[in-house]
């Protein structure tokens, strides 16, 4: 401040510091002092508006991304969202990754208009075939995280990352997609790109969520300790001291065993029960082991929490004839994730137990794996051919008998973390196509169902209804061609995960051309043209 008083000598002026002192000065060096002041506020009111201008270009896309993943991590990693289904270096590769996508989105609770919706659609499947080519798996939260990748500066570098050639584009029905994509990539403003980012986050994500209907509370899962909090602790040790290679290996899934202080929920066994109740009308030669399986949940429903445990089964029957299945169903009806190994393999133990942090590409086991990323103690484990183990260096058989006991398994140990867990709520599904080379000390831990093939009227079923779950999905009215779908249930030479594929197919087949109706390619019996139209 300035004192303007003429009775101050000639040449000088009290000047007020911003302490208030008084000074007298010169009154040139004053002039230059509220010079450099009156800068300094015009310098800093130019600052804080820019900051402000360049936080509200942030907001759209900047401010959704860095935050952590998401707060429901947990339900998202058993949302049946698995790339390697998509068969990559096949003409299958865009249509499996269709199916992948629409199955997502139709679980969404979020609502974006029409255009982000399609958006949203074709966003999700560009990037789950970028990451099945890239990485051979993987599942939804694999793809948040590229949606949501640090190193992405805006929302238009994401787009323009599929303006360049990529192996998964390559064949022809998937280059021609990728080149109508890039039109409409080319129509958008960066507004547009940064909206749609954020958009397609909360849109695939909702998928996650529940649906919450009126006011009624829903029922809290029992839940039960799985991971020991003092394993975990002196686990904690030894995965700080591995080498960072093998570290990174297992550090995201060990953190994610210590969620809920290491306990997980148990499935309610009486709405497993009622879902299952509801598959037997569908599924008449899976019957039988469904009500053990009833039986079981029942009873489970009865005990305590400590005291849950499905009996193992092992199914008996042809390749192809709903064996895998009936895993499935049972883990849609329990709400839990599921996972499936083949026990012929070379490293069918490994798979299970993991291998020691001290060897080259050492990894945790498949078990632990699968209780740490759930929330559940009871995931659904199928052991595929348990009629072709063999010995080999690592052989599966001693980890399976270990497993199927409930004392042992209770203590199950993961050999890359070297720590113990309890397994003994997992529930098993062995398959086999004849007992024969059923090792004795397996058989004698599960209970055994001889699964017939289904007839031609339930395979009808099975075309017809794969057909309705997909029209619900995609919601598109294409309807099936009910003479090749005829022929395809008459068709008992083909199994049937091939007749699903076919009718995916064709649905696909459908979409792609606009077409109304859904015409089945069935193979010959000779191996000759397929009858049907493309």
């Amino acid at each position: 401040m300035v004192n303007q008083d003429s009775n101050i000598a000639p040449g000088f002026t009290l000047y007020f510091s911003e302490h208030n002192q008084r000074l007298l000065l010169p009154i040139a060096i004053v002039a230059e002092l509220v010079f450099t002041a009156e800068l300094a506020t015009k310098k800093a009111a130019a600052e804080k508006a820019a900051g402000a201008a360049a936080d509200v270009t942030k907001t759209t896309f900047v401010e959704s991304k860095p935050k952590p993943l998401h707060d429901n991590i947990l339900s998202l990693r058993q949302i049946d969202f698995d790339l390697s289904s998509i068969r990559t270096d096949t003409k299958y590769d865009l249509s499996d990754a269709m199916t992948l996508a629409t199955r997502l989105l139709a679980q969404s609770t979020a609502a974006p208009d029409r255009a982000s919706a399609t958006m949203s659609n074709d966003l999700l499947v560009a990037i789950s075939m970028s990451i099945a080519y890239e990485h051979g798996d993987g599942n939804l939260v694999d793809v948040l995280n590229f949606l949501r990748d640090p190193l992405w500066d805006c929302a238009a570098q994401i787009f323009q990352d599929f303006s360049r050639p990529q192996p998964a584009f390559r064949q022809a029905d998937a280059a021609r997609w990728m080149s109508v994509f890039r039109r409409k990539i080319r129509k958008l403003t960066t507004g547009d790109k940064d909206k749609l980012v954020v958009d397609c986050y909360k849109h695939w994500t909702s998928a996650g969520e529940p649906t919450v209907k009126g006011r009624k509370s829903t029922k809290s899962l029992a839940r039960t300790q799985v991971f020991d909090q003092e394993e975990l602790a002196k686990a904690t040790v030894k995965v700080k001291e591995l080498k960072e290679d093998r570290r990174d290996a297992g550090a995201r899934i060990f953190q994610n065993a210590h969620a809920n202080s290491g306990t997980r929920t148990l499935p309610d066994a009486k709405a497993a029960h009622a879902r299952l109740e509801a598959a037997k009308s569908r599924f008449e030669n899976l019957i039988v082991p469904i009500e053990r399986l009833q039986i079981d949940l029942i009873l489970a429903g009865a005990m305590k929490p400590s005291d849950f445990r499905v009996t193992p089964l092992l199914l008996l029957g042809d390749p192809g004839i709903g064996k895998t299945f009936l895993a499935t169903q049972l883990a849609a009806a329990l709400g839990v994730s599921t996972e499936k190994i083949s026990a012929g393999g070379a490293q069918g133990g490994f798979q299970l137990t993991g291998s020691h942090s001290s060897w080259t590409g050492s990894r945790p086991g498949m078990l632990f794996s699968l209780l740490a990323d759930g929330d559940s103690a009871a995931p659904v484990v199928v052991i595929d051919e348990v009629d072709k183990i063999h010995d080999t260096q690592y052989p599966v058989l001693p980890v399976l008998l270990d497993l199927l006991d409930t004392g042992s398994s209770k203590q199950f140990k993961d050999e890359f973390f070297e720590l113990q867990f309890d397994a003994s709520r997992i529930i098993f599904v062995l398959t086999a196509n004849s007992i024969e080379n059923v090792p004795p000390a397996l058989l004698s831990r599960v209970e055994v169902f001889n699964v017939p093939a289904p007839e031609p009227v339930q395979r009808l079923r099975i075309i017809q209804e794969t057909t309705e779950i997909l029209r619900s999905k995609t919601k598109r009215k294409i309807t099936l061609d009910e003479r090749t779908g005829g022929l395809l249930s008459e068709r008992v030479d083909i199994d049937l995960r091939r007749v699903t594929r076919l009718v995916h197919e064709a649905f696909t087949r459908a979409m792609q051309a606009g077409d109304m109706v859904a015409h089945i390619a069935v193979p010959q019996q000779d191996g000759g043209r397929s009858i049907g139209f493309y």
